[in-house]
């Protein structure tokens, strides 16, 4: 599978990246085979979160990959374990009253972390969101004190806009620390109507030059655009949340475009789907959760596919000129 290099960590980390959010210690059994076939088909990246598992906010996901840990040692310096804390209001069992971002609770979101997923270090830690009213200076110093003192290899932000990253940025600079070297909003072929939950973040076109221009590598959330590419059909609206964030007649096109390249490629539109946001002109991971280990298998094989710069400009409806 290709790799991306995030800075700061010395293992290369997989296109493709597991999604965790459904990890549950009573599916463990299942949950650790899906583990093991993600390792095994060249994946190095995993995600997860503090608020992550099949009953949310309790820290079940963490500690399913905690016990992976535990039972398979030599395992920790083959992947590269990202998670995220600090949604404000929620993982009320983990904080009583429930999160909020400030200097002191990033060192207490990464014990928390590090306690249930029975490791010393993480190789990057994100913001779940975003509270712009913190001034980014002490969070960012947080974290840098974090990987001083070797609990973190690299700092990050899911859900926060680039506009916020670039003060972060530039906030490090200025003061000789760690800036953050990676960023996960939504991202898929699928264009977002609007936010699928409230204050996360969407990548819009002046999103991705940011991302050109600075090389930062992007982690996509949604990558398949929550299902769109499963199970969309125009005619078939049940699902309220996919038609009000995905359903739109470029995103069909999308889809049948995506469809059609797929079956000239001889691949499946699952990889070629994912392959657009690996493709892309600055480093990508997409994230894929899954529940058996042949989906884990089908998206670790998207990771070879490498589309063109023609077939994403098809694909992604910026032209008309079909490239097969």
């Amino acid at each position: 599978m290709r790799t991306i290099q995030i800075s700061g960590i010395a293992l290369s980390a997989s296109v493709i990246g597991l999604g965790t959010m459904i990890f549950h210690p009573d599916t463990a059994r299942r949950d650790w085979a899906l583990l093991d076939a993600f390792v095994a088909g060249g994946g190095t990246f995993i995600d997860t979160a503090e608020v992550y598992g099949a009953v949310e906010e309790h820290g079940y996901s963490e500690m399913v990959i905690g016990d992976w840990l535990a039972e398979r040692p030599a395992m920790r310096e083959r992947i590269v374990l990202a998670s995220k804390g600090l949604i404000p209001g929620y993982c009320a069992p983990l904080y009583g009253g429930g999160a909020s971002i400030g200097p002191d609770q990033v060192h207490r979101a990464i014990d928390g972390s590090l306690s249930r997923l029975k490791t010393g270090w993480l190789d990057v830690w994100m913001f779940h969101r975003d509270d712009p009213g913190q001034d980014v200076g002490p969070l960012v110093d947080a974290l840098d004190d974090e990987i001083k003192a070797g609990r973190l290899r690299a700092w990050g932000a899911s859900n926060w806009s680039t506009a916020r990253l670039q003060q972060a940025i530039d906030h490090a600079r200025r003061s000789g620390k760690t800036p953050p070297v990676v960023a996960s909003p939504q991202f898929s072929l699928a264009r977002a109507n609007e936010p699928y939950w409230p204050d996360t973040v969407m990548t819009s076109d002046s999103d991705r030059g940011w991302y050109a221009a600075h090389q930062l590598p992007l982690v996509a959330w949604s990558s398949l655009g929550r299902g769109f590419f499963s199970r969309a059909k125009p005619n078939e609206r049940g699902d309220a949340d996919l038609v009000r964030v995905f359903y739109s007649d470029a995103n069909f096109e999308r889809k049948r475009r995506a469809t059609a390249l797929a079956e000239a490629m001889g691949q499946s539109l699952f990889q070629v789907a994912l392959a657009y946001v690996t493709s892309q002109s600055f480093p990508t991971i997409a994230l894929c959760g899954a529940r058996t280990v042949d989906q884990v298998t089908d998206a670790a094989q998207a990771g070879d596919l490498v589309l063109s710069g023609e077939q994403r400009d098809w694909l992604d409806l910026s032209t008309d000129d079909q490239p097969i």
